[in-house]
């Protein structure tokens, strides 16, 4: 019985999280919706929204539901809590000062990439840069960058998981045309994305990692693609931001 009860409360914990990542990819939706994208009842959605409402961590708008402040308040928790993710934060903004491009740091968690700091100055955020937004590896430069640091079993383990879902026409789908990437990074010591998951938009991202190797997270900077089209300034920016993780990196290390 005590077996039975305890797979209940992890499916219940499984539906409530499968709530908030659904309001995260609708950006708000009315429970009928999320009942019919889960195929589960209406009654069972809406006690899950009434329990998650009551921490804040759902709020409601006339009769659409979104993602609550509770969630940006443990986010938070996280992002101040690490002191690898505090010092990020001082050389995004560093990374941003020195190049004028919007800068990124991520982490890797469970296979994907999660946004903890940004830094752009005063443009208005992109959507999918907010704090905890999540995006695939395969076709990100922070992404490639840091598939290009684990070993090919663990790289198998997280395509085999999320696949490579192609968001653009320059979306690399073929796994041996990754790892031959993967290699050349892992040379080069850098990664490049040429409009891979956004059309228009180019990015240069490095790995972080700790003297163990494990990864840490990585950084990236982004511009439209005619920011990065002549060869000799690409390798320039990717020099200033290999620069800045490598400090990163040591003052980490002497913390």
């Amino acid at each position: 019985m005590a077996h039975n009860n305890q797979a209940n409360t992890l499916n219940t914990t499984i539906t409530s999280i499968e709530i908030l990542e659904l309001l995260e990819e609708l950006d708000g939706a009315r429970v009928t919706e999320i009942a019919e994208r889960m195929d589960a009842p209406k009654s069972t959605i809406h006690g899950h929204l009434m329990t998650l409402k009551t921490k804040q961590f759902v709020i409601k708008r006339g009769d659409i539901y979104c993602l609550g402040p509770g969630l940006l308040r443990l986010g938070n928790h996280v992002r101040t809590r690490k002191e690898e993710f505090v010092l990020a934060r001082e050389f995004t903004e560093k990374l941003f000062e020195e190049t004028g491009f919007r800068s990124t740091f991520v982490a890797e968690m469970e296979g994907k990439a999660v946004f903890i700091h940004t830094a752009s100055g005063n443009r208005m955020r992109w959507a999918h840069e907010r704090l905890g937004s999540r995006l695939n590896l395969h076709n990100t430069s922070f992404g490639k960058a840091i598939l290009a640091e684990m070993p090919r079993s663990r790289v198998e383990q997280i395509l085999d998981r999320f696949g490579m879902p192609q968001e653009t026409e320059h979306t690399i789908t073929d796994r041996e045309v990754l790892f031959s990437e993967l290699e050349m990074i892992s040379e080069q010591g850098y990664a490049v994305n040429h409009e891979e998951n956004i059309k228009d938009l180019h990015a240069i991202g490095v790995a972080a990692t700790e003297q163990s190797g494990n990864v840490i997270g990585g950084f990236s900077i982004t511009g439209p693609k005619n920011s990065f089209t002549d060869s000799e300034k690409k390798r320039q920016l990717a020099d200033i931001v290999t620069k800045l993780v490598n400090e990163y990196e040591l003052e980490l290390s002497l913390a």
